[in-house]
């Protein structure tokens, strides 16, 4: 009697086969969780700076936020929010004056080359309307109401993130 041998020609081991299984189950793995985690979010990431307040009640009547540290800023892309006894305004250097010369704009940067970036050591300076009788007045051209803060009253401020609307930094001052 003749035996026939049998011979295995798998292709591939079943050993390897599971190996590819593991390895195509943790690619799946990791692409969902990216997806889930926000890997793909497209949010603006806000600007991290600081600055601290300096009211000048002489002469022009400016509250300049010096630039101490942080990222470098479009002086474009900030917003500037006053608040004083529940009501608020927020400025822009793209918000005229009402005042004598129209093109004089509520934002602007002193200090360094003064290009439109707010980097370390330049002041993001707001220059008011009319600094008198003891007042800071805010009138900008399209605003219903004018924006009136006392000397000596307590300020909340905002510095925003144009693109994001996020507040890069906060804080309180008093007029003085």
């Amino acid at each position: 009697m003749k035996r026939i041998a049998m011979m295995n020609e798998d292709a591939v081991s079943p050993v390897i086969g599971v190996m590819l299984m593991i390895v195509v189950t943790i690619i799946i793995a990791a692409v969902v969780s990216g997806f889930a985690g926000g890997m793909t979010s497209s949010e603006s990431k806000v600007p991290n700076a600081a600055f601290t307040v300096h009211p000048n009640l002489k002469g022009n009547g400016t509250i300049a936020f010096h630039h101490t540290g942080g990222d470098e800023l479009m002086l474009d892309e900030i917003l500037v929010q006053l608040e004083y006894n529940s009501t608020s305004i927020i400025l822009s250097n793209l918000d005229n004056m009402t005042g004598g010369d129209s093109d004089l704009t509520y934002l602007s940067e002193m200090g360094g080359d003064a290009d439109g970036f707010i980097r370390g050591g330049d002041r993001l300076v707001l220059t008011c309307d009319t600094n008198a009788n003891k007042v800071f007045v805010f009138e900008p051209q399209d605003a219903a109401t004018n924006f009136t803060i006392p000397y000596y009253g307590h300020i909340k401020y905002m510095i925003l993130d144009k693109e994001s609307a996020k507040a890069i930094q906060t804080g309180e001052f008093v007029l003085r």
